[in-house]
């Protein structure tokens, strides 16, 4: 039995926010908290936060992607215990792929690209043309990996879809209405306005990239625009997931101060932008960056945990520290210490920095009670 002391436990689905003991035994969260001299590990987390193990709803993992990041060193070390490839894979890849992800301790689900190939063909932008998607394929992966696949993916830039603009979008949510799946939409440089991409899109269906500052944004003169809001209030999802460019600060401070948030906050990483400063970093950075942007650190574990379980339908496995789920566990030290926030890499001509005074670092990570990433000051 492993003991985790005197820890300030942040549970929102649970509402729980106070400080207070955790038990974990056989993997799984303790209803009680026995006796501690029954613990094999007493592990002392004063001063720290003790959270759900995250979920990042949002990134790219090898080998699915050539510019996937190394899943399981980069997720345990930010606190990370499930995390969703964001459609490296089409339905001619994903099967070739599916031993990496059975065989890791992270658990992991993905989005299916409607590109059959997926991202592989990078840096070669992927074939969007829905005449060259293969229904007949994409349904049959779907079928038969129902439960890893959590929906379809399209990246709508208008690099990508060129002069297609959004016929691939509405093919997209089409084709999932058929499946009976939900779309993740990446709309950075969107081919068309803000306001015709969130009318395609069903509630359910996410609009990732959200505070992304390229082409038709979410602001008008400097305020939420009227039909982002209305497409909120419908359920439409709006997910940050920042990686190196698809962010920008002059978007993002003006919509939360407004009280635009997201519905979802995840990272987007890669090998390109993972442990990159000044940007998304990892997903403990992404929380230290919307904390200072304004968002309490409860509700930005919130969205970093119930809120992608809830919407992969997976709330009874993980988002949460319930008595009797598995133990995913991350706890986290909150450092006093001016650190810079950023929206492209150094260098950009293009770039906006924030700094702020509080990093919350990762100090444990527990999945199904396995110690998998502790620090050595810990």
């Amino acid at each position: 039995m492993l003991l985790l002391k005197n820890g300030h436990v942040i549970d929102p689905l649970n509402g729980v926010d106070q400080v207070k003991d955790l038990a974990v035994q056989d993997g799984r969260i303790l209803a009680e908290v026995p006796p501690e001299q029954t613990a094999d590990n007493v592990i002392d987390a004063t001063s720290c936060f003790v959270t759900p193990g995250l979920v990042d709803h949002h990134c790219h993992m090898y080998p699915l992607a050539g510019i996937g990041l190394p899943a399981e060193a980069v997720c345990f070390a930010s606190g990370v215990t499930t995390a969703v490839d964001a459609g490296s894979s089409g339905c001619a890849t994903y099967a070739m792929y599916r031993p990496f992800i059975q065989l890791s301790k992270l658990r992991i689900k993905a989005c299916l690209n409607v590109c059959s190939t997926g991202l592989a063909s990078l840096p070669t932008l992927e074939d969007v043309n829905p005449a060259h998607w293969n229904e007949g394929a994409i349904r049959d992966c779907l079928d038969r990996y129902e439960g890893e696949l959590v929906g379809l993916k399209l990246r709508t830039s208008a690099p990508i879809v060129k002069e297609l603009g959004y016929q691939p979008l509405r093919a997209a949510v089409a084709l999932a209405e058929k499946l009976g799946v939900t779309v993740m939409v990446h709309c950075t440089n969107p081919p068309g306005e803000m306001s015709e991409l969130l009318e395609i899109l069903r509630p359910g269906d996410i609009m990732t990239h959200m505070y992304m500052n390229q082409g038709s944004t979410i602001l008008e003169d400097g305020r939420v625009k009227d039909c982002v809001w209305k497409a909120q209030e419908r359920g439409v999802l709006f997910e940050a997931a920042d990686a190196r460019a698809h962010f920008g600060l002059d978007v993002a401070v003006p919509a939360i101060r407004e009280g635009f948030l997201p519905d979802i906050l995840a990272s987007d990483l890669t090998k390109l932008s993972m442990h990159l400063r000044p940007t998304a970093f990892n997903m403990a950075m992404q929380l230290s960056k919307y904390t200072e942007l304004g968002i309490p650190f409860g509700k930005a574990i919130e969205l970093a945990t119930v809120a992608p379980a809830r919407h992969m339908n997976m709330l009874g496995e993980v988002g949460s520290l319930t008595p009797g789920h598995a133990a995913d566990v991350a706890v986290f030290r909150p450092v006093e210490r001016e650190n810079v926030f950023g929206d492209r890499p150094y260098g950009s001509a293009i770039q906006h920095l924030h700094t702020g005074s509080t990093v919350y670092q990762p100090v444990l990570t527990l999945k199904d009670g396995e110690m998998v990433y502790r620090d050595v000051t810990f």
